[in-house]
């Protein structure tokens, strides 16, 4: 399908971690389901195609979640469902540490809104086929499939009697390639011309992957995964360029409520845009935002200026260029650069 006469030009948006509970639940609350994302949301909606880690459950339940005690839960009002409708939100990865803070009925109410208003999902279900199963998409001739898993809070792990998410356990790269190759197959099976891997994996506040998650990135790409879609960081991390394939490590926040960390500054994030065309990925433009009283809007000149200069630093590091183009920052693919 990727190279048929009718393929063409696709525009990918992939933005981190939306968490639309606590403090930011409270705006949507008082100020409208447009008050969190609604700056960015011309943005996100020119894309063919938007996807984001929705870092919360959807739903009006106030029972937490029965297992071991967290810091913190986060659940986000019905109306919170509009906020991804506003900016234009087509997928949604559910595999996270946050989707059972508020338990099976969190999870199954999500999933209710979300089927309601005909967002996909994929990471979490009703049980073991569910969360397994992928979101599709079909833009302008191609197809789209997103499988996602998490690598942390092993109790929310979906069971044969029991709704939950897909849970990968990283340390183990045996089963996890198992799993990532069984995971491709399905998407083979229904002719998906564009794989993408979401991973919500690793601890807080890194600014570089470590060996091992860049060894099952390129695993996955390996046997043939298009896109790798990490995020859980809350900071960016970042691209690598691998057989001209995408691998985002840490896609980091795109709307919370959290304390700003002085030395990590993770209110600064990033939307990754990628210019994609039949079956190659031709740039990726990424695009500075700034996260302030639980709204996202577009980085000012200084606030982008820190961000570019600190993700050509991360990129330069994984061996990627990342250049300034009119006014973004971009990273071409090697077979898309100017020939001297």
């Amino acid at each position: 399908m990727a190279n048929s006469p009718q393929a063409g030009t696709v525009r990918l948006i992939l933005g981190g971690d939306v968490m639309l509970g606590r403090h930011v639940g409270q705006h949507i609350a008082q100020q409208g389901a447009d008050y969190p994302l609604g700056a960015v949301a011309g943005l996100m909606r020119a894309a063919d195609l938007t996807i984001v880690n929705l870092e919360c459950a959807i739903t009006p339940s106030a029972d937490i979640w029965s297992g071991a005690p967290k810091a913190f839960y986060f659940g986000a009002p019905p109306q919170a469902i509009n906020t991804l409708l506003g900016a234009g939100i087509d997928m949604v990865c559910l595999a996270n540490n946050h989707i059972l803070d508020f338990g099976v009925r969190g999870l199954l109410d999500t999933i209710k809104s979300l089927e309601t208003y005909k967002i996909g999902h994929a990471g979490a279900g009703i049980d073991i086929a569910a969360a397994a199963s992928a979101a599709l998409a079909e833009r302008h001739g191609l197809r789209f499939g997103m499988v996602a898993f998490c690598d942390h809070q092993e109790d929310f792990a979906v069971q044969p009697d029991r709704p939950g998410m897909a849970y990968l356990d990283i340390e183990d790269e045996h089963a996890t390639i198992t799993a990532l190759r069984k995971a491709l197959r399905g998407l083979r099976g229904i002719a998906v011309d564009w794989p993408i891997l979401s991973l919500h994996w690793g601890p807080n506040m890194v600014f570089q992957p470590s060996t091992r998650f860049r060894r099952v990135a390129h695993a996955a790409i390996d046997m043939g995964w298009k896109i790798i879609f990490g995020h859980s960081a809350h900071v960016f991390q970042g691209v690598e360029l691998y057989r001209d394939c995408p691998i985002i490590y840490a896609a980091g926040d795109l709307i919370d409520d959290y304390t700003v960390d002085k030395e990590f500054k993770n209110d600064h994030q990033l939307l990754f845009e990628l210019e994609i065309e039949g079956s190659r990925l031709v740039a990726m433009h990424l695009h500075p935002v700034f996260i302030a009283n639980c709204r996202t809007g577009i980085a000012s000149q200084q606030q982008s200026e820190y961000i570019s200069r600190w993700m050509t630093k991360l990129c330069s590091e994984l061996g990627t260029r990342l250049q300034q183009e009119d006014g973004k920052l971009t990273i071409r693919c090697a077979h898309s650069r100017p020939q001297h």
